[in-house]
């Protein structure tokens, strides 16, 4: 009986954290990583695991709920593993390169740059991303028809990169734009 309602308690942290990674993903530049989504899975997993333990000791309604959740979270779980399928799909078939990670003197932050090429369809760059919590990047920078990125820090908080600088700490981005309402 324990087990179901942590399940229940489990299933709704993870439905708020997935609206909150949402909501910053909608509003800012920061895109999901790998391992929050590993996380997401694996919590969905526990829920679907505990609910099926204790399945048959729950009465009527509570099995009704239970299968309503498991179901839900198989869906879930599954659609995150699709994404998970089809971002390797996609990333094979593209020209995106690891170019370089950069930390900054504090080790407070942690720059990661990528070429991409796109082909004939497009054009070809770098782009850097900014490591965050909860597995969270931030794409802060976007060159287009570069080659390289020549990093060098100021501060803790101040880089230049191919000669732009930006302060880390006040959200500084180059080449994107944040829709603003």
């Amino acid at each position: 009986m324990r087990n179901f309602w942590s399940a229940i308690t489990l299933f709704t942290l993870c439905l708020a954290f997935i609206g909150v990674c949402v909501y910053i993903m909608s509003n800012t530049l920061w895109t999901f990583s790998y391992t929050t989504l590993i996380v997401i899975a694996l919590l969905f997993v526990l829920i679907i695991y505990s609910l099926l333990k204790e399945y048959k000791q729950l009465s009527r309604l509570k099995k009704v709920v239970a299968s309503f959740l498991n179901t839900i979270s198989i869906l879930f779980t599954s659609l995150i593993l699709l994404f998970f399928a089809l971002k390797i799909i996609v990333y094979s078939f593209g020209g995106t390169e690891h170019l370089v990670k950069s930390y900054s003197p504090d080790m407070g932050y942690t720059l990661d740059f990528y070429a991409f090429d796109a082909g004939a369809m497009g054009s070809f760059g770098i782009r850097g991303e900014l490591d965050g919590p909860l597995g969270f990047k931030k794409q802060f920078y976007y060159e287009r028809h570069a080659e390289n990125a020549n990093i060098q820090w100021l501060t803790d908080e101040i880089v230049i990169i191919n000669g732009h600088k930006l302060n880390l700490k006040n959200g500084e981005t180059f080449g994107y734009k944040i829709k603003t309402r």
